[in-house]
């Protein structure tokens, strides 16, 4: 489970959008927590093809100094405490944030993350 967890966080420092993808079940989500109306990206992704297309959506937001703060993992569960410093490229606004992110992996493969983030800041970020 953690290595798992560990290689897809690899992957996405990398831009590795096709290795994320298939650490990915056919069915998996990405829930990016949040309310739509206030925070865009808050919503939940379904399925392997469009978790791919998110992926590359998200790279617009780049992480530098990312650093895994505690991982914790139980059964198929793992939850991943974890801070960088975050910057919208189209704005060249930065950030240093903190995230919590849930995971379920099922079969050697992730079915789902569940993301925490600062909307207010992905707001503050964009605009």
């Amino acid at each position: 489970m953690e290595k798992l967890v560990r290689e897809a966080y690899a992957a996405r420092r990398r831009g590795d959008y096709d290795a994320m993808a298939a650490m990915c079940a056919p069915g998996a989500s990405l829930r990016l927590a949040g309310a739509t109306e206030h925070c865009p990206l808050a919503g939940t992704t379904r399925g392997r093809a469009a978790l791919r297309e998110r992926f590359a959506t998200l790279a617009q937001f780049a992480f530098a100094n990312q650093k895994m703060l505690s991982i914790i993992a139980d059964g198929d569960r793992a939850t991943v405490h974890w801070r960088a410093n975050v910057t919208y490229k189209p704005t060249g606004k930065s950030a240093v944030t903190e995230f919590c992110d849930l995971w379920t992996v099922r079969n050697g493969k992730i079915a789902s993350i569940v993301q925490f983030i600062d909307t207010a800041l992905v707001g503050q970020l964009t605009s």
